[in-house]
């Protein structure tokens, strides 16, 4: 059984029970702790809570994006302390060996050489997003800078109720968006297209 802090709305709490608790779960097996630097790939529906966490956490907060058009939500909606265009060399180059932790949480096809550096000696990857293939990767871009690479999928019955207790002290939700139960094939061909912020709910 799990309590939902009261002031919560209980729509927008919904998915933390989903999405919340897969980037909460990484978090904390993996030690994030307010003194890090922690890079989110990815402003999803995954990405966002990544956000939300970290900042609510303390840390410095990087999201590192392939659409400059998320800048704004990254920055002022969230309360990233950067933001970075995987594309963009200079923006890169001002940002390797920055970060303690990165949470990947994209599942399309993407290769993380591009994104390794980033991290710094002794640094974590976590990943949480599967894409469809499996990932091209050479021990020697891990090798040099000692980094590491874990993988995690949701979390326990406790794990989960004390991300909910910490998402009620900072007033964590989900961003969603409501629709009711007869939109729910829309909402699902909407979802292919990843047209969406960042979650639907039904209302019944």
């Amino acid at each position: 059984m799990l309590h939902i802090p009261e002031n919560l709305p209980l729509d927008a709490a919904a998915p933390l029970l989903c999405a919340g608790i897969t980037v909460w779960s990484p978090f904390v097996h993996y030690g994030v702790r307010s003194h890090h630097a922690v890079g989110v790939v990815g402003l999803g529906g995954l990405g966002h809570m990544a956000v939300k966490f970290a900042v609510a956490m303390g840390c410095k907060v990087v999201v590192i994006s392939t659409s400059p058009k998320k800048e704004s939500l990254a920055k002022h909606e969230l309360g990233a302390d950067g933001f970075m265009v995987i594309s963009d060399e200079e923006s890169k180059a001002k940002s390797l060996r920055t970060l303690d932790f990165i949470i990947d949480t994209v599942s399309a096809q993407h290769k993380l050489q591009d994104y390794l550096p980033f991290l710094k000696t002794n640094g974590t990857y976590i990943l949480v997003g599967i894409p469809a293939k499996p990932y091209d990767l050479h021990a020697g871009d891990l090798l040099m800078s000692r980094l590491k690479i874990g993988g995690s999928i949701v979390g326990g019955i406790k794990e989960t109720q004390d991300m909910l207790h910490f998402c009620g002290r900072h007033g964590i939700v989900s961003m969603i968006e409501k629709v009711p139960a007869s939109y729910a094939n829309k909402a699902m061909a909407r979802l292919e297209k990843n047209d969406v912020k960042f979650r639907f709910v039904c209302k019944l």
